[in-house]
């Protein structure tokens, strides 16, 4: 007995260093990204979506309005920086992580993902994705409780007789709120009740069919915002997205596609699918289990086919791997061969590893075999201090209105200062200027940002005079890509 008890004791101390140990890393985690937010340059979206916290709507064109509530509710609480903006990221990985903690014995997979590209400097970009991940993950847990509960309902014959119905309609209402949270943040939560009611078919339709329409129902309404903005502007936001998931691209896209999620988070999903397959029978034994198998196999059969034949970013099938990880934690717990697991997670995260310390040393000073077209955060980082350049020109005059070509540079002039910033409603792709679009011809004079040398658009053509005001080159790690310059447009001749 007292060797049972010592046992005992000494499997409890075990899990508590354990539970320190993973807390400990997040913290140091959270950390580094706090620094990180501070130095790694803005990137254009993130400064896009701040622009949307500026004008605060039911939604907005490219996505559902989650993102930009979030980001007006940090910059109003902690001030109009970049810090603010990413504030939001960073505490949401962290807690994304206590949770998956809590499902996840042991943690050695989860210590591996934290120095994946994905979530050591990914995670800090303030993207639609990271309200999705949260409220996907909540409603993932959600459906945990749910599949628990009918599991014990179906094995006792009394419940199926006396309590037909054993899941609340309050409990249905939290789960309703939480898939209406998760499509206010972005439209990909909508695979999650696909997921949960392939789960339910297990069990007698009268147990569940009720409950399931009731959150729905409420979801529908928790989501009525992007709805009723949808309505107001004559569904463009749906069109447009419908139209971005339609592009078609040759088969061996599917393989880029791959390549780009092992580059972010590793092989890992991947190379244990096999396993979750063949030992489906002992998994669905268990109901968070069974429940992570579903929510992980679903998205992402949906979106490696949809890759066959459709164009995909390379971030839109994460909500799929988050339910994996679980299920990688309980493979190192069950499996007995020491050495294949071993081989398992180096030839998985070998890949995203690497790129991690890449990255790193990148940071701390350039990595010369990147060349200057490729180094992405280089390159943001001289836009935006060309766009500085600009706006701090003493010669600029920011009640004048400005006019750019796309979204990303209308966004870099309004986040540094320069309020009249428009983009040009025939240049680049339609965004959320495109809604309400402001046309340069209605004013006397206007300042237009281009490369030296380009063709003035048709949009300009109603302007007769052209005065330089200033120009200067991009260049990234000394080497110049390309020369800028802000030019004034007047109507009339000289004579008038």
């Amino acid at each position: 007995m007292r060797s049972g008890q010592q046992d005992a004791l000494s499997s409890h101390w075990t899990i508590a260093l354990s539970e320190q140990g993973f807390l400990g890393a997040l913290v140091f985690l959270l950390i580094t990204h706090f620094f990180l937010a501070l130095e790694i340059p803005p990137a254009e979206d993130e400064l896009y979506y701040w622009t949307w916290s500026k004008n605060l709507s039911l939604s907005y064109f490219d996505h559902p309005p989650m993102v930009a509530w979030w980001i007006a509710l940090a910059t109003k609480l902690f001030g109009n920086s970049l810090f603010s903006i990413r504030l939001p990221a960073c505490l949401t990985h962290f807690f994304l992580f206590l949770i998956l903690g809590k499902h996840s014995s042991p943690k050695s997979v989860l210590y591996f993902l934290l120095l994946t590209p994905l979530s050591l400097f990914g995670a800090l970009f303030m993207t639609p994705d990271i309200p999705l991940l949260l409220f996907w993950l909540l409603y993932v847990q959600w459906t945990v409780s749910v599949e628990q509960t009918l599991s014990a309902w179906g094995d006792d014959p009394v419940s199926r007789v006396y309590q037909p119905r054993p899941i609340s309609s309050f409990t249905w209402i939290q789960g309703g709120f939480l898939l209406g949270l998760g499509l206010l943040s972005k439209y990909t939560m909508a695979l999650a009740p696909l997921c949960l009611l392939f789960l339910l078919f297990k069990y007698q339709l009268r147990s569940w069919w009720r409950g399931f329409l009731l959150h729905g129902l409420i979801s529908m309404l928790v989501f009525s915002p992007v709805l009723i903005f949808n309505f107001q502007t004559h569904f463009k936001p749906f069109l447009f997205q419908w139209t971005h998931i339609q592009q078609q691209v040759p088969f061996s896209f599917l393989y880029t596609f791959l390549g780009n999620q092992v580059l972010l988070l590793g092989a890992l999903p991947f190379l244990l699918t096999p396993w979750i397959i063949l030992n489906y029978t002992l998994l669905s034994r268990i109901s968070s289990a069974r429940v992570f198998t579903y929510f992980f196999f679903i998205p992402l059969a949906f979106f490696i086919y949809k890759a066959t034949h459709r164009f995909l970013e390379a971030n839109w099938a994460l909500v799929a791997y988050i339910s994996f990880w679980p299920l990688a934690s309980y493979f190192l717990k069950v499996s007995s061969f020491r050495l294949g697991k071993g081989i398992c997670l180096a030839l998985a995260f070998v890949v995203p590893l690497s790129l991690s310390g890449l990255i790193a040393m990148h940071l701390i000073k350039p990595v010369s075999f990147i060349s200057t077209s490729q180094d992405r955060l280089s390159k943001l980082e001289s836009q935006f201090r060309l766009v500085k350049e600009f706006v701090d020109h003493p010669g600029v005059s920011k009640k004048t209105p400005l006019f750019l070509q796309n979204y990303q540079w209308t966004s870099y002039f309004l986040f540094l200062g320069f309020s009249s910033s428009y983009q040009l409603p025939d240049q680049g792709r339609l965004s959320h200027f495109s809604l309400n679009p402001v046309f340069p011809c209605e004013f006397d004079s206007v300042y237009y940002f281009h490369p030296v040398g380009e063709a003035l658009p048709e949009s300009l053509s109603c302007y007769q005079r052209t005065s330089a005001i200033f120009s200067a080159p991009l260049t990234v790690r000394n080497v110049t890509l390309s020369h800028w310059e802000l030019i004034q447009l007047h109507k009339g001749d000289l004579s008038s």
